[in-house]
C-alpha cells in the first residue's frame, strides 16, 4: 500500500507556528495543506460518503482560498495546532447560529475520529491533559515533587493555607490568563482594545485582606517554591527539549518568568535522566505527543513540577535558544506519520 501523503495543520489564519513549520516542511521536500478553521465553512466546502460495502468514509474537504483538496483516505498525520472560532455569515440569527456551529463541530468531530493517522495531538487528549488540578495529583503519582496547593471557594481556608505556607503563597489562574478577553471583545472596533491579563501573583497581607472575593469562582493557591532557574521542557515525540529561564536575574520575572518585555537569559538545560524519563512518561500517559512542560529547579537542587501545556507555545523558546531544534523535530514527527 503506497503511503499517505498529506499533513495537514489545523490552524487559525494568525499564527507563527504554523507559518514556520510549513516553510520547514517544504524545505524537507513536503507540501503541507493548512486548514484555517476560521475559512469554515464560508471558504470550504466537505463531502463525506461511507458506502454500504466500505469500512472507512471517503471524500474530502475542499480550501477554496488555496485551492487545496484534503482527501480523508490520505491523511498522513495532523498537527492540531490553534484552531479558531468558525466564521459564520453574519445575517444569520443567534439561534442559527448557535445550530450552524454545533452541525459543523459534531461533522468534524466525526471526521478526526474516524482518522487512521499520526496526531500532535488528538484533540480529545488535549482536552484531558488540560485540567490543571488533574496534572498535578498525575505527576505525584509519576514521581515529581509538586507544590502544595488549594483550589477553593472558601475564604477561611485560603487564610489557614496562607499561614501554613508561612506567608508564602502565590495565586494563578487555572483557565485563561486574559481572563476570557479574547471572548468577549468584539471583533470589529475603531481601535484596539484594551487587553489586561493576569500574572502568576505573591499574595501578601494586602491581597489577603480582601480574599472574600473567592466565594464566587473557584481560585487556585500553591506554595511559593523558590528558584534557582524555572525550565521549560518541550516533549516532541520521543525527543526531550530543555530550556533554563534565569528568571530570577530581573525583579518583574521572580514569580512569574512570561513578561516577554524584560529581557533575562534563555540557555539550553540538561537534565538527569530520572526527569527526562517523568517528562517523557507524564507526556505517553495522556497519549500525546507532544507536550510543554513548566518545572522549577529550587536552590537546593530539587526539581519540581507546576504545570503542563499539552498544545504550548514553543517558538519563542527556539527563538531565543537556535541549539533546540525544535520546529525540525516537530516536522520529521509528521513526515514519519504513523511510523513515528
Amino acid at each position: 500500500m503506497p503511503a499517505k501523503k498529506h499533513i495537514v495543520i489545523v490552524t487559525q489564519l494568525d499564527d507563527p507556528h504554523t507559518d514556520a513549520m510549513i516553510l520547514t516542511l517544504r524545505e524537507m521536500g513536503h507540501a503541507p495543506i493548512r486548514l484555517n478553521t476560521d475559512d469554515i465553512p464560508q471558504h470550504t466546502s466537505l463531502s463525506m460518503y461511507l458506502g454500504s460495502d466500505a469500512s472507512a468514509w471517503e471524500g474530502g474537504i475542499k480550501i477554496h482560498t488555496n485551492d487545496r483538496l484534503i482527501d480523508i483516505d490520505d491523511i498522513r498525520s495532523v498537527w492540531w495546532r490553534r484552531p479558531s472560532e468558525f466564521a459564520l455569515p453574519e445575517q444569520l440569527s443567534e439561534q442559527e447560529r448557535e445550530f450552524a456551529k454545533l452541525e459543523i463541530e459534531h461533522t468534524l468531530r466525526s471526521l478526526w475520529a474516524s482518522l487512521d493517522c499520526y496526531w500532535i495531538s488528538y484533540p480529545a487528549h488535549i482536552r484531558q491533559a488540560t485540567w490543571k488540578g488533574e496534572q498535578l495529583k498525575r505527576a505525584k503519582r509519576l514521581g515529581f515533587e509538586v507544590p502544595r496547593t488549594l483550589i477553593t471557594t472558601q475564604a477561611e481556608d485560603v487564610r489557614g493555607f496562607y499561614e501554613a505556607c508561612n506567608g508564602q503563597m502565590i495565586f494563578k489562574v487555572m483557565s485563561d490568563p486574559l481572563l476570557a478577553a479574547n471572548k468577549t471583545t468584539p471583533k470589529i472596533y475603531d481601535e484596539p482594545p484594551v487587553v489586561h491579563g493576569t500574572y502568576t501573583t505573591l499574595i501578601t497581607e494586602a491581597e489577603l485582606a480582601k480574599i472574600e472575593t473567592v466565594g464566587l469562582v473557584p481560585c487556585l493557591f500553591q506554595e511559593y517554591i523558590p528558584k534557582q532557574v524555572e525550565l521549560r521542557v518541550t516533549v516532541i515525540g520521543d525527543e526531550v527539549f530543555a530550556a533554563e529561564i534565569h528568571s530570577q536575574e530581573h525583579e518583574q520575572t521572580r514569580v512569574d518568568w512570561r513578561h516577554y518585555e524584560v529581557d533575562i537569559p534563555y540557555r539550553q538545560a540538561m537534565l538527569p535522566p530520572e526527569i527526562v524519563e517523568r517528562c517523557l512518561a507524564f507526556t505517553r500517559s495522556y497519549g500525546l505527543n507532544f507536550s510543554a512542560i513548566d518545572l522549577i529547579l529550587t536552590p537546593d537542587g530539587r526539581y519540581v513540577f507546576l504545570e503542563n501545556n499539552p498544545n504550548g507555545q514553543f517558538m519563542f523558546i527556539e527563538n531565543l535558544v537556535p541549539e533546540l531544534r525544535m520546529t525540525e523535530a516537530l516536522a520529521s514527527c509528521l513526515i514519519r506519520g504513523a511510523n513515528s
